[in-house]
């Protein structure tokens, strides 16, 4: 893996020689078909991007290893790998915190890996002048109902002022292994005094259905059945008492791959 990953490295050096305008942030885990779909998005985006993905411990399709033969152009986007080693249930949180610790740039754009941005919106995305005191969200086209979810869109996509994002504490990760710290995150950004809450003028494409949740009190953490679904230990009136129960941030172990 070590010969497979440096060989990657090289053919990125050319693209991470001026410093980025803009990091977009993913997080990843075990959804191959998802990823294989944006390598191929992130070949056509312009330089002065970097792509910053971070896999969640996948178990059956590492990051590292769909990654494989992978080129970018040398005009294009740089980009950064790190894993979580370890499965300790779904982390987005964390990892939101871990791409918000080591971003390359003051804003970050994030992103979950079935959200699609074309080359004409990175590039819009990437020019514009943003305004520190603000949370910018966008409109989101739903590719299965061929509609517009106009903004400010799906919650897990947002462009935020790294400190902006500490200002507001980060996400709680009292929260890993349940799908609620967005919602919770996003309440706490927008509280703050000076906040404006701003469309982006964009759309960004969400490219499935999107899994639903149940609770099954035989599940220790959130476990993913198929596309469509997936179980949940406790229910949602739960959740929501597990805040601040968890005061560090960075709570897991993690390794930078590229």
């Amino acid at each position: 893996m070590e010969t497979r990953l440096t060989s990657l490295q090289k053919t990125l050096q050319t693209s991470k020689s001026k410093r980025p305008r803009l990091t977009v942030g993913y997080t990843y885990y075990d959804d191959e078909e998802q990823l294989e779909h944006l390598l191929n998005v992130w070949k056509d985006w312009p330089s002065l991007i970097d792509i910053f993905l971070v896999d969640d411990g996948s178990q059956i399709a590492p990051a590292r290893e769909i990654l494989e033969g992978w080129e970018l152009p040398d005009y294009g986007p740089s980009f950064q790998l790190w894993r979580v080693p370890r499965d300790i249930g779904f982390n987005s949180h964390g990892c939101r915190n871990l791409i918000a610790k080591y971003a390359l740039t003051d804003v970050i754009a994030f992103l979950d890996i079935d959200m699609e941005v074309s080359t004409e919106t990175i590039g819009r995305l990437m020019t514009k002048v943003y305004n520190p005191r603000s949370f910018y969200q966008h409109d989101c086209w739903i590719k299965h109902e061929q509609q517009i979810l106009t903004y400010p869109g799906h919650m897990n996509s947002f462009i935020v002022n790294k400190e902006l994002f500490w200002e507001a504490g980060g996400y709680d990760e009292s929260f890993t292994g349940h799908h609620w710290g967005d919602r919770e995150f996003i309440e706490r950004v927008k509280e703050l005094p000076e906040v404006e809450s701003r469309h982006s003028g964009n759309v960004i494409c969400l490219n499935r259905i999107g899994r639903h949740g149940v609770v099954d009190r035989d599940v220790e953490k959130t476990t993913y059945v198929d596309e469509s679904l997936f179980y949940v230990p406790l229910p949602e009136e739960e959740v929501r008492k597990l805040k601040g129960t968890v005061k560090r941030r960075l709570n897991f172990p993690f390794i930078k791959l590229l």
